[in-house]
């Protein structure tokens, strides 16, 4: 059974719940819970499994699970919403390190009661990929895929037990078990440093991108920094081909991934792509971001919502010194197209933030992404679900009017007429564009640029000034896009 189980979980309401276990052929298995008995034999395989009808929000349940030689009994299980949060460092940043930067006071982001339960399944790894090395012992747990502590399971959201869950998780969390008045679980399963080939499945790469996994020490898709920490995690043992690491391609989905695909979810949400930001393979990028999608649905067999967050602004020299280049602007624009090319997917906005050692606004962050899954997954149509989306640019009579939705109300934050807008002939050579706003439309000119052909706008590393945003607050997306050639429906 998958690992996930055990006392205080939370199982996801309202749909139909597969359990699978192992067990010896023939044997039979039993299943209890709110009312339901399901019986099963098991398979010559060794493996079992019992469809449970969906259960209503609420509890408590007891589950019960027999063999004619073994009980299982986990009490004080609920059905409420489940949700997967992964990525790298920004999810995995704790309510610790969010109160440490931010220098906010407990009673700030407490609440003293949940009127539900709110709980939180953390995977805390036997070793993170920290700047030390390792010993020869936790490198042998990796060949193994022995890489996850014993957790402390399911536990509950409370200023006791709160510290050491990702921020961002939890203001998520939060908002939903405020909002739906029903019991919330989080799988909070992030890794600092990760990138989007870590989380997907071997066979999906060597099938649709087989260039990522040829010699990966040596490889030039494979960002230099990666291989560095690889080398000092595992000494000696990084020149043996055979040894693993949590940076090789497929690893994350393997250890993390495969054991959890059992557990019914209601959907994710995901903050990565700096680590992609350090190469300027965009492409590769984009694809790998589709692919993992895509292969995360395909495991849970179910076209969940994906709600991810494009990356925020950084000060290149201030986060990692003089002359390393990073390439955020280009990652928030692929992160933009995605929303063209899948369904049921979300972007929360967050160019108007500044990455620096992990200490940006992780409750604005959990916000927008909640609003975006309020809105989206759970019907409330009194929200706005995220910043203004650019859905249509035209050009007329040498002005460039574009239309954005979900613009009721649009304006700038400082008051200023909108900045960072750039035009750009079929050369691709941008100049800026003095903007305004007429109703909910901006309306560009660029007396540089006699024919545009392209617009983008907060396209900078920090785009510091970009300063467009709804009624709501909420900041526009950052994006290039071609004049005439802008569909989007989310």
């Amino acid at each position: 059974m998958s690992f996930l189980y055990g006392d205080g979980m939370i199982l996801q309401c309202e749909e139909t719940i597969h359990i699978k276990g192992e067990a010896m052929p023939g044997e039979w298995i039993s299943v209890h819970i709110a009312g339901q008995e399901k019986e099963t034999y098991c398979q010559s395989d060794g493996c079992w499994e019992v469809e449970l009808q969906p259960l209503t929000a609420g509890g408590p349940y007891t589950l019960m699970i027999a063999s004619r030689k073994k009980k299982l009994i986990y009490k004080d299980v609920y059905a409420g919403e489940v949700w997967l949060c992964s990525g790298q460092s920004n999810m995995v940043t704790t309510i610790a390190g969010y109160l440490r930067h931010n220098k906010f006071k407990e009673e700030n982001i407490f609440e003293s009661k949940h009127n539900m339960p709110f709980r939180c399944f953390c995977v805390e790894v036997l070793k993170p990929p920290f700047n030390a090395k390792w010993n020869r012992w936790v490198n042998r747990c990796m060949n193994n895929y022995h890489c996850i502590r014993q957790t402390r399971g399911w536990s509950d959201c409370t200023k006791e037990t709160i510290h050491s869950i990702s921020a961002i998780a939890y203001f998520y969390g939060k908002s939903l078990s405020r909002q739906l008045q029903k019991p919330v679980g989080l799988i909070v399963n992030p890794l600092g440093g990760t990138v989007e080939h870590c989380w997907i499945e071997r066979r999906i790469l060597q099938r649709e991108c087989p260039e990522i996994l040829t010699d990966w020490r040596k490889n030039q898709k494979v960002i230099t920094w990666m291989k560095e920490r690889v080398n000092l995690n595992l000494g000696k043992d990084s020149q043996d081909r055979n040894q693993l690491h949590f940076y090789y391609s497929g690893y994350c989905f393997e250890a993390f991934i495969r054991p959890a695909k059992d557990y019914v979810i209601k959907g994710v949400i995901w903050f990565s792509g700096e680590g992609s930001a350090q190469s300027d393979d965009v492409e590769l990028f984009e694809k790998l971001q589709e692919l993992q999608i895509r292969n995360w649905r395909e495991a849970w067999e179910k076209c969940f919502p994906f709600y991810y967050v494009q990356l925020p602004g950084i000060n290149n020299e201030r986060e990692s010194g003089k002359g390393i280049r990073f390439y955020f602007a280009d990652i928030r624009n692929s992160q933009y197209r995605l929303l063209k090319k899948l369904p049921n997917l979300g972007m929360a906005v967050t160019c108007d933030q500044l990455l620096f050692q992990h200490s940006m606004d992780h409750r604005l962050v959990g916000g927008r992404l909640a609003r975006l899954a309020l809105y989206k997954t759970y019907g409330n149509k009194d929200i706005m679900p995220c910043g203004p989306l650019p859905h249509e640019a035209k050009l007329r009579d040498n002005f460039i009017y574009i239309k954005f939705d979900w613009s009721d109300g649009l304006c700038t934050k400082d008051g200023d007429e909108p900045k960072t807008f750039e035009v750009a002939g079929e050369d691709r050579c941008f100049f800026p564009a003095k903007a305004r706003i007429e109703g909910n439309e901006v309306v560009l000119s660029c007396p540089e640029v006699p024919v545009p052909c392209w617009v983008h706008y907060a396209f900078g590393e920090y785009p510091v000034e970009a300063n467009l945003i709804n009624g709501d607050g909420l900041p526009a997306a950052s994006f290039e896009e071609q004049i005439d050639l802008i569909h989007i429906k989310i």
